[in-house]
């Protein structure tokens, strides 16, 4: 019986870690075959070090920002922690994915951990598709062609022409269908959580269910999260807004980005870093003072290479960019994090670069040149987050920075 938290006891064959803390596990306590498929398979997530004692040999594992739940097989399965209070990473992802507006957030802080957050939200999700299909699944026009023996629709002439010797009338017509990307989206999605071991056995039942139902009607077909956003509404397709908000959630969450093998179940994992730029951003957008607007990812291109900044604030009267603005999850802001910052702030031309981060280990007050300073500003998780984010934007305004 395997049980480890930091080294310490914990549940039969789950190893739970922290987020940045190692956990160091008796060489002897778990099979090999188990560290390489997790140096195999998430080498990029995880330091895997073996390391030599006087009383045996250790593994030490180190998460490198990734929160979740991660399967390696039926025996094994590895717990990863948030390092930062667990209300606060169910209000980063509300911010994040716009979950208050769809008014069931309060229930969802209760939960104890981020895997009942994702069991709980699944069985909020897969009962909001039951409602729109007691109602009828979204349907609408779309264009086909196809070979008939009679006419629908308009008869395509050139097709006719260009090949006289066949014997079917190549049509074009419009057909109503309910088999559209909208809902083949959430039937891809019902599909993803169907295959994810931490949802408990009544949410399963319920994912089936929900499956069958929607399998009846439409394709499935591949979809990644960035299918679920900017897509347009309409009066009769308005709640789909919220459906396909939640399906960016478990797309981005639980399809894995690595080959798994044979093995069936899906990782959950949150990617700190993301979640915590996503937050921020979010925070912002809602938070700042007119005239000043925000754009976000925005796309620098250069010649033979191009980059992304995070944040961009700026004046929507003069559409003047004021502030380049950098996320970092990490306690300490190193070298390249400077030149990186300078580097966006010379770009768009901007005389302040700030590196936004959860902690204020080391401080950064540079005035680089005459037209332009860099800064470090904290935007802290260990408290309460509006707290923070109304200290970080007093920050921000404040006159050292105009």
């Amino acid at each position: 019986m395997l049980m480890l938290e930091n080294g310490k006891m914990c549940k039969m064959n789950t190893i739970e870690l922290i987020e940045y803390k190692p956990c160091n596990i008796p060489r002897d306590r778990i099979p090999q075959e188990i560290i390489d498929q997790l140096k195999d398979n998430y080498k990029n997530k995880f330091k895997i070090n073996l390391k030599y004692t006087t009383k045996g040999d250790e593994w030490q594992i180190i998460s490198q920002g990734w929160v979740g739940y991660i399967p390696i097989n039926n025996d094994w399965n590895f717990h990863i922690k948030p390092k930062v209070p667990i209300t606060n990473i169910f209000k980063m992802l509300d911010y994040a994915y716009n979950l208050k507006s769809f008014q069931f957030l309060d229930g969802l802080m209760k939960c104890e951990s981020l895997p009942d957050f994702y069991n709980r939200l699944a069985t909020i999700f897969a009962h909001r598709i039951l409602n729109r299909i007691q109602k009828g699944l979204y349907a609408t026009y779309i264009k086909q062609s196809q070979e008939l023996s009679y006419v629908r629709g308009k008869i395509d002439i050139k097709t006719m022409i260009k090949y006289p010797w066949k014997p079917k009338l190549t049509c074009n017509y419009d057909n109503f269908t309910q088999d559209i990307e909208d809902n083949q989206i959430l039937l891809w999605t019902i599909y993803i959580i169907s295959r994810q071991e931490i949802c408990q056995e009544k949410t399963r039942i319920l994912i089936r269910k929900v499956y069958h139902a929607l399998q009846g009607y439409l394709t499935l077909s591949p979809f990644t999260a960035n299918d679920c956003i900017n897509r347009k509404y309409n009066r009769l397709n308005q709640d789909y807004h919220c459906l396909h908000s939640l399906c960016r959630f478990f797309l981005e969450n639980t399809t894995p980005s690595d080959e798994k093998g044979n093995y069936n179940s899906l990782p959950f994992l949150v990617n700190m870093n993301q979640l915590y730029e996503k937050f921020v951003a979010a925070w912002l957008k809602q938070h700042l003072p007119p005239p000043l607007g925000i754009k976000t990812q925005h796309r620098v291109e250069y010649d033979s290479f191009s980059f992304k900044i995070d944040l961009i604030i700026y004046n929507k009267k003069t559409q003047e960019n004021l502030y380049v603005l950098d996320t970092k999850y990490k306690t300490e802001i190193k070298d390249s994090d400077r030149t990186q910052i300078i580097a966006y702030a010379t770009a768009n031309k901007c005389k302040i670069g700030i590196i936004i981060t959860p902690y204020s280990n080391n401080i950064l007050n540079d005035k680089i040149t005459e037209n332009l300073s860099i800064h470090s500003l904290n935007f802290s998780l260990e408290q309460d987050i509006e707290e923070a984010g109304n200290n970080f934007l007093q920050q921000l305004m404040s006159q050292n920075y105009m």
